[in-house]
Parts: structure tokens; C-alpha cells; sequence
């Protein structure tokens, strides 16, 4: 590690990694400090899914939809080895709480925005019950199928990792920074693994944020909502593709298969303890487990659950319901004398493409 960088990072999460590399790109030296380890957090406790956010239609988040699936065609191509088009099936039963032809217009306008080529269609429901047999059929109206993408999280994060190490990024893993002095002429870190210095402090650090901005007094002009979300894991396969479902109350949850075990979630719960000291909650297991009862022939009970994983969303806070909250980013940059301060607020696994090369061009345009 060496004592002076055009640039230091804070987290190796997937937009810390991906900030570094478009950096490095253009010639800044830079280190990214990770107090844990490489997608410690909610870059591989995700759905897996490379996705533009087809209920986000119903919020009217156009613009985000188009450029997640702007970000989808990106990835597709380039990670062909990690990020995967599939179909995913949404079946409409009598008791959906949003009617056929709302369905029918979001998936015309969500293909209309894709940039993979495949449209949404019907399915009868005699070849949706054939392929999904251990689903529900009583009540069902129709069935409709769509493309969106799915990625192996972690992996992803570590591909861009090694990416941006290979263009001369430093990745310091398990280091924690101890102080930070800034004045009008410097930015200087002490680490236990050193000091260095920079005049460019970009805080990537997702859902620690706010813990690292009140810690180290630094000017910022969000806060955020922090959203705990779990998966669980089955142990047997479900579902031959993945599932778009409706619960109770209206919100959306995947029943997604990943190699011989299948994966449902997400929850969403606001959280108001420091993120290292947030837990999975019981009621989120039995939640997902009722809501998936709801559609599955054969009830899952808790000996079928092989695995339990929680993330931490970090949502730009607002007086929305948690559900309906934006999952838009914002670059927040502030100037102190010489020194730049970048904060990077809210996004999503597959708006990092996009959320970087914004940020790279936000920091480079006035040298």
C-alpha cells in the first residue's frame, strides 16, 4: 500500500469495485478500503437477478427502468459466463390484486424498453401446469411469461474486482480506518494496515453510509432508509423457472431455481440498528414461508429451508412506504478547498455499470 492515491474508495461492494475500475481506466491511481471482504454485504446477499424492475412500471420509474435495462444489455453481452436471459413466468390467479390488462400493458411496456429482443407473451395455462407441477392451478386466470436476467451476485462483484485490479486498482480487504483528517489541502486516513492520503474520498460503503459519514463528520445531503431483506433457501428444486408472485399485501416476491435448490424472497423491513448488528428476524422466515404456501401444492415447512441469508438495502430516505421507495442512486459530491467528497447513495446490482461511468464523468470533467 502506498501512502498517496488520486483516489481512495470506502467499500468493495459492487459499485466500490466498479468506480474503481473506470477510474483506473482513465489513468488515477486508486485504493479501495474494505473493512470486511469483497461483496461482504448486499452485492452477494441480492436476489441474483440482473433485472430492470418490472414493478417499478406501477411507480412510474421510467427512466430507471430504461437505463437497468440499458445496464441488462451491457451485462448480458460483456459477462456472458455470469449473467444468463431467462423466462420468468407471472401466473394471474382470481384473487391478484392487480387486474389482467394492467399486467398485459406492464409487460408490453417493460419489453418495449428491453434491449435483448424477446417480447412477453401468454401462456395457456395447461403448459404453464404441465412445466410447473408443483404449483397451484385452482383459481388461475392466465399466465404470462417475460425475459429478464439472472447473475451469480458475489461472483459478478469479484469478476469486477479482479477487472479492476488488473488495471493497477489496490483492494485492501479487512482493514478498517481509524481516523480521518481533512482539512482544505488534504484527505488523510489512518488504517491499521497505514496512512494514506488523497484529495479525492469516494464513501461506497452501501448500507454503512450514514455510520461512516456521522464517524468521520463528513458533509453530505442524504441519508438513508436502511431496508433488511431476506431469502431463503429450499433444499429441492420448485420450480423449473423463475416465479413472479404477488402476496397478501400487494408486494412482489421471486421463487427463483438455483441448481438443485430453489431461492425465495425478498422481505422488507426498515431497520434502525448499525448495520453489523442486524439479524434475521423469525417473522421474515414465516412470512416468506405463508406467502409461498399460498401458491405450492405441498406446504414447505422449516426442515425444507437448507439456507438463510440476509441483506441491507440502502435506500435514499423519503416519507414513502419502505415498498414504494425509489431504488434510484444519487452521486452526491461536495468540495472542500482542493478535496473532493463523493457519496454514493442507493442503486442496484445491475444500474452499477451506468451509476460508475456517471461517476467517473462527474469526477473527471473538471480535471
Amino acid at each position: 500500500m502506498r501512502t498517496q492515491y488520486d483516489v481512495v474508495i470506502i467499500g468493495a461492494g459492487i459499485n466500490g469495485v466498479a468506480i474503481a475500475k473506470e477510474l483506473a481506466a482513465v489513468g488515477k491511481t486508486v485504493l479501495v478500503l474494505e473493512k470486511n471482504r469483497i461483496a461482504y454485504g448486499a452485492s452477494s446477499h441480492s436476489s441474483r437477478l440482473i433485472h430492470g424492475g418490472l414493478r417499478y412500471l406501477e411507480h412510474f420509474e421510467f427512466a430507471l427502468v430504461r437505463e437497468a435495462l440499458r445496464d441488462q444489455k451491457y451485462l448480458l453481452e460483456t459477462y456472458t459466463d455470469l449473467v444468463k436471459l431467462c423466462s420468468f413466468y407471472l401466473p394471474i390467479y382470481q384473487n391478484s390484486k392487480r387486474p389482467i390488462w394492467m399486467i398485459r400493458f406492464g409487460l408490453w411496456l417493460y419489453s418495449f424498453f428491453a434491449k435483448h429482443g424477446q417480447k412477453a407473451s401468454a401462456v395457456s395455462i395447461k403448459d404453464f401446469t404441465k412445466e410447473f407441477k408443483y404449483i397451484k392451478e385452482d383459481n388461475l386466470k392466465a399466465v404470462f411469461r417475460y425475459f429478464d436476467a439472472k447473475t451469480d451476485d458475489y461472483a459478478l462483484t469479484n469478476k469486477i474486482a479482479q477487472q479492476a485490479k488488473d488495471n493497477k486498482v489496490e483492494i485492501v480487504e479487512e482493514t478498517e480506518i481509524k481516523t480521518l483528517f481533512l482539512d482544505n489541502n488534504i484527505i488523510r486516513l489512518t488504517t491499521d494496515k497505514g496512512v494514506v492520503e488523497t484529495n479525492l474520498l469516494i464513501n461506497a460503503a452501501g448500507a454503512w453510509i450514514d455510520e461512516i459519514n456521522t464517524k468521520f463528520n463528513l458533509p453530505s445531503s442524504y441519508t438513508i432508509e436502511k431496508l433488511s431483506g431476506i431469502h431463503i433457501v429450499i433444499d429441492k428444486v420448485l420450480v423449473p423457472n423463475p416465479l413472479i408472485l404477488e402476496t397478501t399485501s400487494k408486494r412482489v416476491f421471486f421463487i427463483i431455481p438455483q441448481a438443485d435448490t430453489t431461492l425465495i424472497g425478498t422481505t422488507e423491513r426498515s431497520e434502525e440498528s448499525k448495520i453489523d448488528d442486524i439479524k434475521i428476524n423469525n417473522e421474515d422466515i414465516e412470512y416468506l414461508l405463508k406467502e409461498s404456501n399460498r401458491y405450492l401444492k405441498t406446504e414447505l415447512k422449516r426442515k425444507d429451508i437448507k439456507d438463510v441469508y440476509i441483506g441491507v438495502r440502502p435506500l435514499i430516505k423519503s416519507q414513502k412506504d419502505p415498498t414504494r421507495m425509489s431504488r434510484e442512486y444519487k452521486l452526491d459530491l461536495h468540495y472542500i478547498g482542493q478535496n473532493k467528497i463523493l457519496h454514493v447513495y442507493g442503486g442496484k446490482l445491475t444500474t452499477f455499470p451506468s451509476l460508475a461511468k456517471k461517476a467517473v464523468e462527474m469526477l473527471t470533467k473538471n480535471g
